[in-house]
This record gives C-alpha cells, structure tokens and sequence, in this order.
C-alpha cells in the first residue's frame, strides 16, 4: 500500500489566503508567505515521494471550477504533484471528497494544509507508516488551536464524521473524534501549532528553528518570518 497525501491548496489572486495575516503584514506579503508555506509541506511530502512512500497530490480549490485555473497549461503555482480538485461543498464535503477520491486509488488517504511550514519528515513518516503498517485505522495530529493539522485513513468514514466538526473553532478536533464511527484504532502524532494569525508567526518562527534539519523550503520561510516579525517590531 502506498498513501495518497493531499494538500489542500488555494491559489493567491483567485481565492483569498491568510487573510487573517493581512491586517498585520499585508495581503501580498501574507500570499508570499502562503507559496512558501505550501512549497515547505510539499517539500518534506516529496522526500516520502522519492522513497516511494507516499504519492503526494494538490487538492485545488478552483480546479474544476475556475476558467483560468488551466491545469493543462499550468497556469497556476501548484507544480511537482497531480493536481486533483477539491469539490463543491463546505470544508467537511470537499474533505470527504478527497478522502474518498484518494482511498479508491490507494488504499489509504492522507490530507493535511498548508499551515505547518515546520512539518518534518519523521513526523510525516510517523502518520504513513501507522497506515501502511496497519497500526491504526486512522491517524491524526492535533493543531494547538483545537484542530488538527493532517487526518488520514485506511478505512471509509461516512460523511457525518466529515461534517460534524465545527471547523476554525476549538471544537473542532474533538467534534470529529465524536463523530467517527465507534472502534476504530486511532493513531495521535505530536501536536503541532498552524499559522493562522499574527501572533503565530514568533511560535511557528521558533519552530522552524528548533527543527534538527530544515529543507530550502523551510529556510525560506524562516528567513520570512524572521524579516516580517522584524518589520512589525519596529
């Protein structure tokens, strides 16, 4: 068996990103530091790729629904991994749907964002290795917040487990856990913070610079951070 790793996606200048970060650093400086973002998860996905570990994809928010978003023509920044699209719906249905999109063709799906710039490998391979190994039937990583940052699986869940969760809220991790069927094995990886607001932008920085080895990627956003906490202390 080899995974399905999603990476859900918008694409800056067709969808707003980080717009929670535009009052404090501005909207072009949050979209720059959202390609970063992704490029750095994308990075760490492509090293379990190589190895052939997982097959890593772009889960696009506008695929399938925007003229522009030509994936034939690569007129978009999601490059290296096929590109799937999300679907139609709230969080909860466009996550389903992926899920399940990925299930058919791997056997076990993975979906994660791209709010966890200091995502490392063995982190990664923690959550793969649960599923490829039959450790659990499903693997989850709690987000400081009360969310989580990656979700996967080996076994179908039905909708209801997708949208039960009050997402973007403290609940919404624990909403999910409630709503999934009773027995399943659930595999918990290391709880992690996202960057979502301007007050993370000094603990996810700290991160990346706690990190033992960090890919380019992760140096590029780390210098980012660094220049932007820099600015807003002036």
């Amino acid at each position: 068996m080899t995974p399905g790793l999603a990476l859900f996606v918008k694409t800056p200048g067709r969808s707003p990103v980080k717009s929670r970060l535009w009052p404090a650093i501005g909207r072009e400086a949050a979209e720059a530091l959202y390609l970063d973002c992704a490029a750095a998860a994308a990075e760490t996905a492509l090293t379990l790729q190589r190895d052939g570990r997982l097959q890593a994809y772009w889960a696009m928010a506008e695929a399938g629904h925007d003229e522009d978003a030509d994936v034939a023509t690569a007129s978009h920044p999601w490059q290296d991994f096929p590109v799937i699209a999300q679907g139609d719906g709230g969080l909860g249905e466009r996550m389903a749907q992926v899920y399940a999109t990925l299930r058919a063709h791997h056997g076990a799906a993975l979906l994660i964002g791209t709010d966890l710039p200091q995502l490392s490998m063995p982190a990664l391979a923690d959550a793969v290795d649960a599923l490829v190994h039959a450790k659990a039937d499903l693997v989850l990583g709690p987000s400081e917040d009360g969310g989580f940052w990656l979700v996967g699986g080996r076994v179908d869940l039905p909708l209801a487990a997708w949208t039960a969760p009050r997402y973007s809220t403290p609940d919404a991790r624990s909403d999910f856990l409630a709503a999934l069927p009773q027995g399943l094995r659930v595999h918990t990886l290391d709880t992690a913070h996202d960057l979502d607001e301007p007050g993370d932008l000094a603990v996810v920085a700290a991160a990346l610079a706690a990190l033992p080895r960090r890919t380019e990627a992760q140096e590029r956003v780390s210098r980012r951070l660094d220049a932007l906490l820099a600015t807003m202390a002036r």
